[in-house]
């Protein structure tokens, strides 16, 4: 979870975790070496709503501070300019604008048909999961079509893989194929 928080929500729970930490050690060391009855019965006034709000402060900053950005569902509400929607999952339209018959000969090039079925290129490959059902992987990412088949290809391996399936994609394709032919890929696999 901590990856996918901004350094200042980092920070933020951080600070919070590490006086909440000190209030405890020192609940549990410190005070009790100055007064061996702490907190006592005057002591248990103060102390009490001081854990109390100590507790509820951590809790707040948790919730603030955790909160991750929003899913591709609810950016869905709200698309930010300049994309499109394609169901129920908006595409960030970073891989749009391919040519998917300039696709076809690339697919085949780079070795995609030994490992995947897709009937579009005559392919039969069983080492890698079934291109042919690529629009229900990326329904089970909560990703775009092309969104989910750009990612595979650039940073493999994808948000969701078929169960029965190794990891053997390979992961040179964004820095060996320019844009373009990531583009015109992906339009290849997604044109029915």
């Amino acid at each position: 979870m901590l990856f996918a928080l901004s350094t200042s929500h980092e920070i933020g729970l951080a600070l919070t975790g590490a006086i909440f930490i000190i209030f405890a050690l020192a609940s549990s060391f410190l005070f009790p070496r100055f007064d061996p009855n702490f907190p006592g019965k005057k002591g248990l006034r103060w102390y009490i709503p001081l854990c109390f709000v100590f507790f509820i402060a951590m809790m707040s900053a948790v919730l603030y501070f955790g909160r991750e950005e929003k899913s591709p569902a609810e950016a869905a509400v709200n698309p930010p300019a300049g994309t499109t929607t394609t169901g129920a999952v908006t595409s960030s339209g970073k891989y749009a604008g391919g040519n998917a018959a300039a696709g076809k000969p690339l697919f085949t090039a780079q070795g995609c048909s030994v490992c995947h079925t897709l009937a579009a290129a005559g392919s039969t490959g069983t080492l890698g999961p079934n291109l042919d059902n690529i629009a229900d992987y990326a329904a089970k990412a909560n990703e775009a079509v092309d969104d989910f088949v750009g990612e595979a290809i650039v940073h493999p391996p994808p948000k969701y893989v078929p169960p029965g399936y190794a990891n053997t994609m390979p992961t040179d394709f964004g820095t060996k194929l320019s844009t373009q032919q990531v583009k015109d890929l992906v339009a290849f696999v997604t044109s029915k």
